[in-house]
């Protein structure tokens, strides 16, 4: 079985290819895709980058309610992988489960968030705009009633412009969506029906 293939095409031309595991995260990648396909990432400026840490895309949701939701934390499973410079992973807010859709790439080893966050796949390609990011001219943004974590936004947008997958072939199906999840106070409101 062929691992699924993720491009993503940033608006100032960088390209980053990414290989995916469900075999080790299948909610987080089941997530990813999903959100991928409905066109949730596209045209949407990178959030967070803090060097030596985390190129983290969206603590938002995306400001999309299509990417409102918590899924099972694969990790529980036992199975895992480091969080390490080369990688994605999915993040969350403290709370045992992982937000659906909210990805990061760890800048550096990560062993304080190993076996915390999901890591559901790699870089294969474009490991130096992950650098190039990081080295990105940021200012800093005050996070919601946390004043020690550090946001730090680009001063000129750097959008994911476009993601594309290829599956080849296989269904992946959809991400198991946690009922009853308090959403954080800075996700996009949700209409009553839209809440799952």
């Amino acid at each position: 079985m062929n691992h699924p293939i993720v491009t993503i095409t940033l608006s100032d031309g960088g390209v980053l290819k990414l290989e995916l595991y469900p075999e080790v995260a299948p909610q987080a990648v089941a997530s990813f895709l999903s959100l991928a396909r409905q066109g949730v990432f596209d045209h949407y400026p990178i959030e967070r980058i803090v060097p030596g840490w985390v190129v983290d895309v969206s603590y938002h949701a995306f400001h999309d309610p299509r990417a409102c939701y918590f899924i099972p934390n694969d990790v529980k499973s036992g199975t895992y992988l480091e969080a390490a410079f080369g990688t994605v992973g999915l993040g969350g807010y403290g709370a045992p489960e992982i937000a659906g859709g909210e990805f990061f790439f760890p800048l550096a080893d990560c062993p304080a968030i190993t076996g915390t966050y999901p890591i559901f796949g790699k870089v294969v390609e474009g490991l130096e705009e992950l650098r190039r990011l990081e080295a990105a001219e940021t200012y800093p943004v005050p996070f919601p009633g946390e004043p020690t974590v550090k946001i730090n936004t680009p001063v000129r947008p750097i959008f994911l412009e476009q993601v594309t997958v290829e599956t080849f072939g296989e269904d992946y199906g959809e991400p198991t969506k946690l009922p009853g999840m308090e959403k954080p106070l800075f996700w996009p409101t949700l209409q009553a029906s839209e809440e799952t």
